[in-house]
Order: C-alpha cells, then structure tokens, then sequence
C-alpha cells in the first residue's frame, strides 16, 4: 500500500498529527520551496515529486535552469519531472510508473508555460523512453500536472486563465492512468466538481484536483485506488466515456 499526500496552489499548514507514514509527496505546482519543505518535515514522504506550476518562476533568481527527471536546486530534496517518465522502483520498493508535464496554458516559455502543440513533444518522449519503449503509455500509475486535461463531462466552468488542455485531454485517453493528478483550477474559483472516477472500456481512472491537498492511498500491487480523502472521505463524481 502506498500512501500519498498531494499538494497544489494554495499554502494551507496541514499538520500530520497522527504520525501518520507517507510514502510519496507530489506537488502539482504554484507552491513556494518553504512551504514544500515544511510539509516535508511534516509527512516526511520517502520520496516527494513535483511539477511546476504558472507561478514557480519567481522562486529562481536567475534564468531557468532545466531541471527535468532530477533533484531541484530550488526545491530542495524534491525530483522534477517537467515533462518526462520515471519508475519509482529507481528511488523506492515500490513498482509505480509516474509521468509529469508541467505548467499552464498560455503564451510564455516552458516549463511554466505551454502550448497545446508541446504536449506533441511530451507524448514522442514518453513513447521512445527506452524503458518504455513498446508498451504505449499502458504502464503509468499517476500522472502529474498543473494545467488539468479537457476530458468531456468533467471539468464545466474555467475561465481563460484556467482552460483544460486538450492535447492533455486526448494523452489523457491514449494513457489512462489509475490516477491524474492536477491544480491550477482552485475549488472555491467556480464551486463545482473537480474530482472524477471516470470508466472507459471496462477501465477506471481518477482525475484528481489536488488544491489544497488530497491523500489518496493506493494498492501498487492491484493497481487500485482505495480511498481519496481530505479532511474528509471523498466520493469522486462517476463519468462514463464511450
């Protein structure tokens, strides 16, 4: 079992007063170095990841250095996948394929921002990973980002700031990853669903919002979410896609 705490826009001082175990950290971005650090002391996840978010760029002084499928120099402690694929096997005992694609969608520069034709880019990486290579996408257990995808009968109000991606939305579908991970669309912007358990060709997937946090415990072994809470349990809404 692996339990994960996700994190994402707005710096809320949750406190693990359980001593609770936490395996993974996962930051979907628009959240500063000292709040990520605080919540690593906090949970103490054996392993944290990020993506980054529209708003991370004013945490480096200088111009941006690539920090893809690597430890930041900013972010300290924390491996960033801006647009890239990793088997966390390489860092823990535990067989999860996590992919990562970073900023929102606008104009700007990588990787704080995109537009929809680098999400072309981002899929020939992940097919011609060598250690993927041949498997199709058919291999990620959670993909992370800050813009979220545009899959049909999920997401309903977004202003132009905050547009799902569709090119995000159609890798979305190619991949369908037991769960998607993303921020940028804040809860308390529109008032509606953001978190979905959405079912394609006999198949189950989770889109999660992860403004402020969710903690989501999943079985690596079964591939199978088995309960998404905050300060309270979940009920993701159901989409059904022919």
């Amino acid at each position: 079992m692996t339990n994960i705490i996700a994190v994402s826009d707005e710096e809320i001082y949750i406190h693990n007063s359980n001593n609770k175990k936490f395996d993974l950290l996962i930051c979907s971005g628009d959240l500063s170095p000292k709040y990520i650090d605080y919540l690593m002391n906090e949970f103490k996840p054996f392993f944290s990841v990020m993506v980054h978010g529209n708003h991370d760029k004013k945490y480096y002084k200088k111009y941006y250095e690539e920090e893809n499928n690597s430890f930041s120099k900013v972010y300290k402690g924390v491996y960033v996948l801006n647009h890239s694929i990793v088997n966390l096997k390489k860092f823990m005992k535990k067989d999860i394929v996590l992919s990562g694609f970073s900023g929102a969608l606008s104009y700007g520069f990588r990787p704080f921002y995109f537009k929809e034709k680098d999400i072309n880019r981002f899929k020939r990486e992940i097919l011609f990973n060598t250690t993927f290579k041949g498997n199709r996408y058919r291999l990620i257990d959670i993909m992370v980002s800050h813009n979220p995808p545009y899959v049909k009968n999920t997401i309903k109000k977004y202003g132009q700031s905050h547009t799902p991606s569709k090119a995000l939305g159609e890798f979305y579908i190619k991949a369908f990853p037991k769960i998607w991970i993303y921020g940028h669309i804040h809860p308390s912007y529109y008032f509606q669903e953001l978190d979905f358990e959405i079912r394609y060709q006999n198949k189950i997937s989770y889109l999660l919002n992860a403004v402020p946090y969710k903690l989501i415990k999943y079985d690596e072994e079964k591939k199978q979410v088995i309960e998404i809470s905050t300060f309270k349990r979940c009920s993701p809404k159901k989409v059904m896609l022919k």
